[in-house]
């Protein structure tokens, strides 16, 4: 791939991290490198309930400029934090440093070593225009991005799910994360005009199409993060665990939505862990119905679960907050659009809403000005298409 076969976008952009590159004193790079960050649009707190989930890579990017050097060192530096440069020795047995986004790097060289590679010192610089803390999962992409990097500088090449494992252990040992395996997958399977569907059972995907030149997602950053979230989310997944050994399943996809009413009839089970079950069970089975509405153009239909979603977040999972549901409840009353919902963790974060293209601005503008007013917070808006993902080149 060439500069001349990008989006003027990248191409902008492959050009300002080349200067970059450049400006560091870094010579001349050798690949570049791009990897999108991600969105859910459906299945939420499920991937560790053994559902499905359907993310789709978004058009906001990482991208990376590379050059293998002589000896063991890593150089790094990035946009976002201009003037410094990140340093260590790929020859080292390595290990996380405090809060640093050079952990990431960090945690994709060892694991590139463990599988086989001789990994060499290298120049790198970085640009990403993914928000940081909006849920959109930048730091999968720069654990993607880095990881097809430096295969694509040593010649060599990896099975995408086997590179987003790697990326997702990364996460795990270097930033102390446990993710499940969705945002790896998205920024590294994703195929343009396409979701992804992926089993969290057995890892398996397919790609669901959804391509529309009417219709598009909007995702709008509530530029908020409720400091609960952690331990939140801790309690849930704890619950549901201990909910699917109560009701003597693996997990709780096992369960029958038929069958729902039964299974929360468990004296066993705590209110608590009803409502999580209640969610789960019933997000697996509307994750199912968005593929086949979107597949069949029902935007209607796919609103009504994504509001669904929403409601099931806010009401029996409880991970909204008062900024998400004011977002998704004005974006649900407004014309041209289907739906709308929090994605991602929760506590804060972002919405999306499954928009048509031409009521994007006037939404927007409505969004922006209600929510300011509100909240006295300014949202960060932009629409997005479902995008292919990472992919790197020789320069």
């Amino acid at each position: 791939m060439s500069t001349e076969t990008l989006s003027p976008e990248h191409q902008a952009t492959i050009e300002e991290v080349g200067n970059l590159f450049a400006e560091s004193g870094f010579g001349t790079p050798e690949v570049f490198a791009v990897a999108p960050g991600r969105v859910n649009v459906i299945g939420e707190h499920i991937d560790y309930n053994g559902g499905l989930v359907l993310p789709a890579a978004i058009d906001r990017w990482v991208h990376v400029a590379i050059r293998r050097r002589d000896d063991a060192l890593v150089r790094l530096v990035s946009a976002q934090a201009p003037g410094k440069v990140e340093e260590f020795l790929a020859s080292d047995d390595l290990a996380p440093q405090g809060n640093n986004w050079s952990n990431y790097i960090k945690g994709v060289v060892t694991g590139l070593k463990k599988a086989g590679f001789e990994v060499p010192g290298f120049e790198a610089a970085v640009i990403s225009t993914v928000p940081v803390g909006g849920g959109l999962s930048s730091s999968a992409a720069l654990e993607a991005v880095f990881g097809k990097a430096i295969l694509t500088l040593l010649g060599e090449e990896m099975d995408g799910l086997d590179l987003a494992k790697l990326c997702q252990k990364a996460e795990h040992d270097f930033a102390g994360v446990p993710c499940g395996l969705m945002d790896q997958a998205a920024v590294i399977l994703c195929e343009e005009g396409k979701l992804l569907m992926l089993d969290c059972v057995d890892d398996s995907f397919q790609h669901a199409p959804f391509e529309d030149p009417d219709w598009g997602l909007l995702i709008i950053n509530s530029c908020v993060s409720h400091e609960l979230s952690d331990g939140g989310y801790a309690v849930r997944r704890d619950g549901c665990h201990a909910a699917a050994k109560i009701l003597g399943v693996e997990t709780l996809r096992e369960i029958d939505p038929a069958k729902l009413d039964e299974a929360l009839a468990h004296p066993d089970l705590t209110e608590d862990m009803k409502r999580y079950v209640r969610h789960a069970v019933t997000e697996i089975a509307r994750t199912l119905e968005t593929v086949e509405a979107l597949g069949q153009r029902d935007y209607a239909l796919a609103g009504e679960l994504l509001n669904a979603s929403h409601a099931s977040l806010r009401d029996d999972y409880r991970v909204s907050c008062p900024e998400l549901d004011f977002i998704a409840k004005l974006a649900q009353a407004q014309e041209g659009v289907a739906g709308c919902r929090m994605t991602g963790g929760g506590f804060g974060g972002s919405a999306i809403a499954l928009v048509r293209r031409d009521c994007v601005a006037s939404l927007t503008a409505l969004i922006e000005s209600r929510y300011e007013a509100e909240f006295g917070i300014e949202p960060k808006i932009f629409e997005t298409r479902p995008m292919g993902g990472t992919r790197a080149w020789k320069a």
